[in-house]
């Protein structure tokens, strides 16, 4: 199942917790990554001025494994985000453990229970979009390691790897932006 309805999301996006409580709340040796990328990620003027241009209201969901790496760039990132318009975006995060299993095993990727696993809502929990496990950046990185010459990436490598996944997050973030505001239902509701 791609998308969960939203009284499903709903429920767990009210279960979950903002980035700080959660962050607090993991082993000690587990905090610094997440406390780390949270400190390279800061927003620049343009993404600012891009997240002030938002009128939707957003939820966003993300399932994360608190060992993990990438769930502590990209869960970074996305705080960063919805900090940067806290009147639009709301973040919850939810770990991967047996008290979510209804959701870890609907929400596979490749046959596998990945993480991170984040879902883009509209102010309703209407699922928008469901992005997982690393993203394009980092898998074109991991297979220029790992296959070398003949892993044919052809994108250059970033200059700043951790920030490439920021801009990643910021991209999906704004996608959906733009479908909320189209959105004939929510036109129609707004009267705009």
């Amino acid at each position: 199942m791609m998308l969960h309805e939203a009284a499903f999301l709903e429920e767990h996006f009210k279960s979950g917790m903002e980035m700080e409580p959660f962050v607090s709340m993991l082993p000690f040796d587990q905090q610094a990554s997440w406390v780390q990328r949270h400190g390279q990620l800061e927003l620049n003027e343009q993404q600012m001025e891009l997240l002030n241009s938002f009128t939707r209201d957003m939820k966003i969901l993300c399932l994360t494994g608190p060992w993990c790496g990438d769930c502590a760039l990209q869960g970074a990132a996305l705080a960063r985000i919805a900090a940067g318009q806290p009147d639009r975006i709301q973040l919850r995060f939810i770990p991967r453990d047996d008290s979510y299993a209804e959701l870890i095993i609907s929400s596979m990727i490749n046959a596998g229970t990945r993480v991170p696993v984040t879902w883009i809502m509209a102010e309703d929990f209407e699922p928008c979009a469901r992005i997982g496990d690393r993203t394009l950046s980092r898998y074109r990185s991991m297979a220029r390691k790992a296959l070398g010459p003949a892993s044919g990436v052809l994108a250059d490598p970033p200059e700043d790897p951790v920030r490439a996944v920021l801009d990643e997050m910021l991209d999906e973030v704004e996608r959906v932006q733009w479908m909320l505001r189209l959105s004939p239902r929510l036109r129609e509701k707004h009267g705009d």
